[in-house]
């Protein structure tokens, strides 16, 4: 890479699921740019070490099937009994300290039929035996699409030399040194759709004298800095809320700490909590530190916690850290003010509305005392999409059209989505009820230090181009920089845009659309509407549409002869289109594939599938002409969620998401070790494209300002870097002149 320099000629928190008898393929791939676009929260509760399968039963679960398939076995601690007794083990999680701990002699992996198991790791305690261990390569066909139809529900057990079968977590007797690893089917798969009867081998040993169980601490020199507000929620009688945050339980690590806590509301009967704004923890210095979220720890069960209490688990590096630190999350209190109250407003969409068309009504509406304003009203291909400004009190309203039943619903506050079977038309009678108020957003804190405050070895960081403390102070691009960008917006409706790089000059390229790609010389987009992909000439505006596709991801080979893309009526697997013959060429099937780009030459297509091992997603490299595969390297530390790989036009890099989601990564093709380039600079990355010349990244980040995405310029390859403030989205695509 040589050095950039600007120049005048340069270039979701889903809380509830909704079920629907049928989720149409255009409003999959639109939840599927929702669902990547949001960091993992620790929201969601840790599994059980008794679940042993993500499960991917429904068409939601489809869409982000690229979340590796890791299970730790094992009874769920009650961390309330956990003293000094207790211990961590990363990557498996608490353990009892004790004597005569036996661990996985090596691991041990076998493959049948494309399918791979592979047990990573054993711990055995005189109590309980943990074993970890990733399946790989199991098609989404395997599993059931309707959630009526059961897959495989048989436990896996351990088989001793002498035939006892016991529980995969019952403690092994300390003189047996083996035992099989019986699997009987893979969780959640339909009958004869994967290899059964899995027997694999493991054998144990003792623990070397250097094998490390970190203390699990209780935490007892917390300082929770209560918030409490005196704005009432409904009426003058109601008291004050406040919520704490508290460091409960701490784990030190090499390198840093890992922090277990929780955040417990005090709320008026008949309201709720909710979590407004990212986890924030600040050092003495006010400086931002980076944290990731640890998978592997086990958080508390909250049913004896008060409504709305949530738990949290984070880990951070202590080298630069300047002690106490600060821990900080932001809420609101919501609460119905008449659940009986409604208002309806009138709205003619005509006998043959389009997708697209908008309709500006700035109508002021009055709902149980509240005023609020239905702005516009959005056709799309499935339904319409609300607008609202709903002032300082309202959380949110219900959406209905009367005489209609919704197949389903989005969004939610001052966007909100229906979707129907058959666009209603005419004159609409929409009905807006349960008006939600909230209180003014609220930040509460915790203090806290170690006891004994050591000192770190210093963090490699001269790859580092910048992070959170440093993304703020990135100069603007210069505004007669020339170049466009290609994004996906996804308000007020989801859609594709090419843009200046100042924000000027906005062009709509598709709507109700999203992950569209211009061809390599710009003169052709794919785009994804509900009758299939279509391909459109933008200088002559003629277009074809390839029917029986729907999906994601849409890649350009350099010479502009083929189309890659995830194409939901294969199963999610890849499909290339040849753009000359039309003829569409399926060349693979698993359905967790991560489309990565293609080679320089356009033989070559490059994607990336979640591995059994848990270091990371492996880039594999599939020959257009023959389907030959070929498996490359791991992508190390990438991303469990979504890697989101990007391989350079010259072949030469790739760039993918970090397991914490909002780093960054690039990785020579060669095969050799990846540099740290971005160290967790927002609460997650959305997007990533590569300048023609492999030069220059473009990067979307999501942040407290930017909740769609900023989006950053840089130069891998002296770091020097430029925010663009006018635009928002998730970058698809970056055209330097």
């Amino acid at each position: 890479m040589t050095e950039w320099k600007p120049t005048s000629k340069f270039e979701d928190d889903i809380q509830r699921s909704f079920g629907t008898p049928d989720v149409r393929a255009e409003f999959k791939h639109t939840l599927y740019i929702r669902l990547i676009s949001q960091p993992i929260t620790n929201q969601k509760k840790q599994t059980a070490f008794l679940r042993l399968q993500t499960g991917w039963k429904v068409a939601f679960v489809i869409l982000i099937a690229l979340v590796i398939t890791i299970f730790i076995i094992g009874p769920r601690q009650v961390y309330a009994e956990i003293r000094q007794l207790f211990g961590y083990v990363p990557d498996v999680g608490i353990i009892e300290q004790q004597n005569g701990l036996r661990v996985l002699a090596e691991p041990v992996s076998q493959t049948r039929n494309g399918v791979t198991v592979s047990v990573n790791q054993a711990i055995l305690t005189q109590t309980e035996t943990k074993i970890l261990y990733g399946v790989a390569g199991i098609p989404l066909t395997a599993y059931a699409q309707d959630e009526s139809i059961s897959g495989c529900n048989q436990h896996e057990y351990l088989r001793l030399p002498n035939g006892t079968q016991i529980q995969i977590t019952a403690p092994i007797p300390s003189d047996v040194e083996e035992a099989i690893l019986v699997i009987p089917c893979i969780a959640n798969t339909l009958p004869g759709s994967t290899p059964e009867n899995w027997e694999i081998p493991l054998n144990f040993v003792a623990a070397s004298p250097d094998f490390k169980v970190l203390p699990v601490v209780e935490v007892t020199n917390t300082s929770p800095n209560l918030s409490a507000s005196s704005t009432e929620i409904n009426s003058s009688n109601e008291p004050a809320y406040y919520a704490s945050v508290s460091v409960d339980k701490m784990i030190e690590t090499e390198t840093g700490y890992i922090l277990m806590g929780r955040v417990l509301p005090n709320l008026p009967e008949g309201s709720w909590f909710q979590i407004t704004g990212p986890f924030v923890i600040q050092d003495a210095n006010g400086k931002q530190v980076s944290y990731s979220l640890p998978t592997d720890v086990q958080l508390p069960d909250l049913t004896t916690l008060p409504k709305g209490s949530s738990e949290w688990a984070v880990e951070f590096e202590g080298e630069g850290v300047k002690f106490p630190i600060t821990l900080s999350v932001s809420g609101v209190a919501m609460k119905p003010l008449d659940p009986q109250a409604n208002a309806k407003v009138c709205v003619d969409v005509g006998a043959n509305p389009q997708p697209g068309q908008t309709w500006e009504l700035n109508q002021q509406v009055e709902l149980a005392g509240k005023n609020f304003q239905l702005v516009s009203l959005i056709a799309n291909t499935d339904g319409y999409s609300f607008h609202f400004e709903l002032g300082e009190e309202l959380a949110s309203i219900d959406v209905a059209i009367e005489g209609y039943q919704a197949d389903g619903a989005g969004g939610g506050g001052v966007n909100t989505s229906l979707m129907y079977s058959s666009l209603p038309k005419g004159l609409l009678t929409i009905v807006l009820s349960n008006p939600v108020v909230k209180t003014p957003v609220q930040t509460w804190q915790a203090s806290w230090q170690p006891e004994q405050i050591r000192e770190f070895p210093a963090k490699a960081s001269a790859g580092i181009c910048f992070d959170a403390n440093s993304l703020p102070t990135l100069p603007l691009l210069p505004v007669e920089t020339e170049g466009r960008l290609t994004l996906t917006q996804l308000n007020p409706q989801v859609r594709v845009i090419s843009v200046k790089l100042d924000g000027s000059d906005l062009q709509v390229l598709a709507n109700n659309s999203a992950q569209a790609a211009l061809s390599p010389d710009g003169s052709m987009l794919a785009s994804m509407p509900a009758e299939g992909i279509t391909v459109e000439n933008l200088q002559t505006g003629e277009s074809f549409t390839i029917e029986g596709t729907i999906g994601r991801d849409n890649y350009w080979s350099p010479d502009g002869h083929w189309l890659a893309t995830i194409n939901a009526n294969n199963g999610y697997g890849i499909s290339v289109i040849n753009l000359s013959t039309h003829a569409l060429t399926q060349l693979s099937n698993l359905g967790t594939e991560s489309l990565a780009g293609w080679s320089a030459d356009s033989a070559n297509l490059y994607y990336a599938i979640p591995g059994a091992t848990g270091d990371g997603f492996l880039l594999r490299k599939v020959d257009v002409a023959t389907g030959g595969t070929q498996d490359l390297f791991v992508l190390e530390y990438s991303s469990l969620k979504a890697p989101m790989p990007r391989i350079s036009p010259n072949g030469n890099w790739i760039a993918y998401r970090a397991k914490d989601n909002s780093s960054l990564y690039i990785k020579p093709m060669d095969g050799s070790s990846a540099r740290l380039v971005l160290d967790n600079p927002a609460n997650a990355i959305n997007g990533i494209a590569w300048s023609q010349n492999s030069q220059i990244l473009a990067v979307s980040l999501i942040t407290s300002d930017f909740p769609e995405g900023q989006v950053v310029l840089l130069n891998p390859d002296n770091c020097s870097a430029y925010r663009l403030p006018n635009v928002m989205g998730i970058v698809e695509g970056v055209f330097l002149p």
